[in-house]
């Protein structure tokens, strides 16, 4: 298939990130890729160095992008594209219109939540242009049909997936540690990702400064929303951190973009979220065998099973994810068949299944 891949997105997350991921594992399973991003965006940066086509695109408007649509449908149809993939909720007016009509599928990776009704005449419009939709967790497939106009037959459940490598045999912790100047003896609880208040990091440092938490550190990987135009949540951390009296034991590193061995450092790692769609950290953490405690918020307690496969606890409880860490040995771990569906491999597969049945059966 010729599948078109866009997003108009300025910024450089999960959503941004996972796009490319994906269009890059669609192009080894032998279909004909292309990336449509804003010129000096991230993502555009990133696909330029990158095997696969890049088209540049204005930013168009949010709403009622009519000569933008034209035009993308002109060149959809010009190309023969089979496809138009998108991930941003922002990109799918542009898309319902320049699809409509035309043999050209709008395929919709969900990776946001949907909290909130959208049933209007003008989201029922942009709805029911998509041919193929897919949520991440059934949950969110659940939140989708309650909340839109979506039918059951166009919503699909894959989760998303790691490059197989996640899943090797993990590194000697000794190891590890070195690599990242971490103590070797100490017991450490990770928590990896954007410096931000929802992200939950307080918590993290409040629970090391109750009694039940006194033994452990954390090694905390981020850095702030890279705009410069917010404040400064990693300084006030730090600030808190020596408030608590428990700076000497919170190790500060920045961003990276290979945290494999990160996780081989951990005995815990803390989703401390407040919500989260699907933590790919989650994910990671459970690859590298590490147990994971998370919130129940978002998508987190189903990621754990409810419990089954990792340690639960209510966001903001800081009280409740310190007491949890004296019982780690008594953990329920992932099994080798529940981490299956977040392989690389089981993923395309399905997204292939996906594909093949979605153009004998066209909504």
């Amino acid at each position: 298939m010729r599948l078109a891949f866009l997003s108009s997105s300025l910024g450089w997350g999960g959503l941004e990130r996972n796009l490319q991921r994906y269009a890059h594992w669609m192009q080894t399973a032998g279909h004909f890729v292309e990336v449509n991003a804003v010129p000096e965006s991230p993502l555009a940066n990133s696909i330029a160095h990158a095997n696969f086509p890049l088209r540049l695109i204005a930013r168009q408007r949010r709403y009622f992008p009519l000569t933008a649509s034209r035009a993308l449908k002109s060149y959809l149809l010009k190309n023969r594209f089979d496809a138009l993939w998108i991930r941003d909720p922002r990109d799918l007016p542009l898309a319902a219109l320049a699809t409509r009509g035309i043999q050209c599928q709008l395929i919709f990776q969900q990776g946001m939540q949907i909290p909130q009704p959208k049933k209007t005449p003008w989201h029922r419009m942009r709805f029911s242009a998509v041919d193929v939709w897919v949520s991440p967790l059934e949950c969110l497939r659940q939140e989708a049909l309650k909340n839109t106009p979506l039918r059951p037959n166009q919503i699909h459940v894959i989760p998303l997936a790691l490059e197989n490598s996640w899943f090797e045999v993990p590194e000697p912790k000794a190891d590890a540690r070195a690599s990242w100047n971490l103590p070797v003896t100490a017991k450490i609880i990770g928590l990896f990702g954007r410096i931000d208040p929802l992200k939950g990091q307080r918590d993290l440092l409040r629970a090391l400064a109750e009694p039940e938490g006194k033994d452990w550190h954390a090694f905390i990987v981020g850095e702030n929303t890279p705009d410069g135009s917010g404040p400064d949540h990693l300084k006030a951390l730090k600030e808190f951190a020596k408030d608590l009296q428990v700076e000497n034991r919170i190790h500060w590193r920045p961003q990276s973009d290979d945290l494999t061995a990160a996780y081989d450092c951990c005995d815990v790692y803390a989703m401390c979220s407040s919500s989260e769609t699907f933590g790919m950290v989650t994910i990671e953490a459970m690859s590298r065998k590490v147990p994971v405690i998370g919130t129940r918020a978002g998508g987190t307690t189903e990621l754990l099973d409810r419990g089954r496969v990792g340690k639960l606890y209510d966001s903001g409880d800081f009280k409740a994810l310190a007491m949890a860490l004296n019982g780690i040995d008594t953990w329920p771990m992932p099994r080798q068949e529940d981490l299956e569906k977040f392989h690389r491999s089981h993923a395309i597969e399905q997204w292939q299944d996906v594909l093949v049945d979605s153009r004998r059966s066209p909504l």
